[in-house]
């Protein structure tokens, strides 16, 4: 059984901060600037399936890559009900050089709408982030090609 879930505002386009702080973001040891950075997260049933794990890793990082971004982590919680690497994720968020969150879809998050959009507000709000919806954007490319 899935749950609807309100569309949120445009997933990326004019409300996307290319970055955070005052200036281009420089890897350690390099001179050139590099692309704002965002983070992965993944929430996966229980259960010893590294090959969907893998599957969704490389989908988040291509799509980091597609819109710009350096995917400079991914956090992963395989738990019904705990959720230890969502208090990782908000941690690497609150760093002034990481500026986006990608998930592959709303439901990692939570199935139910209610719960989603309060982590999503919680992402946004506190940390200054956006929450980039992997699945989302691809649907609206999706529609865009066949115009």
């Amino acid at each position: 059984m899935s749950t609807q879930h309100a569309v949120p505002e445009p997933v990326i386009g004019k409300g996307f901060r290319a970055a955070r702080g005052t200036g281009p973001v420089t890897h350690p040891g390099s001179a050139q600037p590099s692309r704002p950075l965002a983070v992965g997260y993944v929430r996966l049933r229980p259960g010893p399936d590294t090959a969907e794990c893998d599957n969704l890793a490389e989908s988040l990082r291509g799509f980091a890559a597609r819109v710009g971004l350096d995917m400079v982590d991914i956090y992963t919680d395989r738990h019904a009900y705990r959720r230890p690497a969502f208090g990782e994720l908000l941690q690497a968020l609150c760093r002034p050089e990481v500026n986006a969150v990608i998930i592959p879809t709303p439901e990692h998050l939570s199935e139910f709408d209610g719960l989603y959009q309060a982590m999503r507000a919680l992402i946004e709000i506190e940390t200054g982030a956006d929450v980039l919806v992997m699945s989302q954007n691809d649907e609206a490319d999706d529609d865009r090609a066949g115009e």
